[in-house]
């Protein structure tokens, strides 16, 4: 089975993790603030197409600094085709979502990575944003490969079909558009 991705959320006091437990696999709920954290969280396997396989919604309930881990169903752990499926679970802000792959990345069938890009000016820099058209594995952009002084606000975002992500990018001067929206620039683990 294919490690938790979570978001790089690692100071977050609340956040959402799937992981392997006694032959199957466990959503996990930690909760670092001090109140209590409530939340539907809905859990889904899908296709890397983003087409549902099977759904369900469980009610965490977790005390201040603490965690709580919840057995998955079956339907939801046992995938159709470990290397063309993967688990979303969603509980919206703070915690955001965590995702399951069945497979090791180099084990997926990752379709050809298929992205629309908009990129806009902001002051110091430039906004661009990336809407998937297929799964876009840990989508990251580097910046500095145009200017060594260029830095981006997000790195490893996963993006389902459909999904959006906003990339700020901090430059002493202009990039190119072209160039900040194509390789080497605009990578994927599936971009061949």
């Amino acid at each position: 089975m294919r490690r938790s991705w979570t978001r790089c959320r690692a100071y977050a006091d609340r956040l959402l993790t799937v992981q392997p437990r006694d032959g199957g696999l466990a959503l996990v709920a930690v909760n670092d603030d001090g109140s209590p954290w409530r939340a539907a969280v809905s859990v889904t396997r899908l296709t890397l197409a983003g087409q549902p396989r099977a759904k369900t919604t469980l009610e965490l309930a977790v005390p201040a600094y603490d965690s709580v881990t919840l057995a998955l169903p079956a339907e939801l752990a046992r995938p159709d085709d470990a290397r063309a499926e993967l688990l979303v679970a969603e509980a919206g802000e703070p915690a955001g979502r965590a995702l399951w792959f069945f497979a090791e990345d180099r084990d997926v069938r990752w379709p050809a990575a298929r992205w629309e890009v908009l990129v806009e000016p902001v002051d110091g820099g430039q906004r661009v944003r990336v809407t998937a058209a297929t799964v876009l594995r840990d989508l990251s952009l580097f910046p500095d490969r145009l200017d060594p002084a260029a830095t981006v606000d997000e790195a490893l975002v996963t993006l389902l079909p459909g999904e959006s992500a906003t990339f700020t990018v901090r430059s002493p001067a202009p990039l190119d558009p072209m160039a900040l929206t194509t390789r080497p620039v605009l990578r994927c683990v599936n971009d061949r």
